[in-house]
């Protein structure tokens, strides 16, 4: 069986970050377990957690989102000029 085929078969319809193991061989496991760790990456499901695991005050956020803004306008900026 192809990575293709594999990768068809282990979609669970409904859920979009489940994998299904389809074969039996540790080989079938270690394919579902990668593909299941780079589903959760992608989705952002672990930032959120690890985001949430304190309480930050709403003007931090906004204060930190705007100095954010400001560092990329400034490189920007410096590369319109080129």
């Amino acid at each position: 069986m192809s990575r293709n085929q594999k990768y068809h078969n282990s979609i669970v319809p409904g859920n979009a970050n489940a994998v299904a193991v389809t074969g039996k061989s540790d080989h079938d496991l270690s394919f579902a377990l990668k593909n299941f760790k780079r589903k959760v990456k992608n989705s952002g499901i672990l930032e959120h957690i690890k985001e949430n695991r304190t309480f930050t005050k709403p003007s931090v956020k906004h204060r930190t989102k705007l100095i954010k803004a400001k560092y990329i306008q400034k490189i920007k900026d410096m590369h319109q000029d080129d």
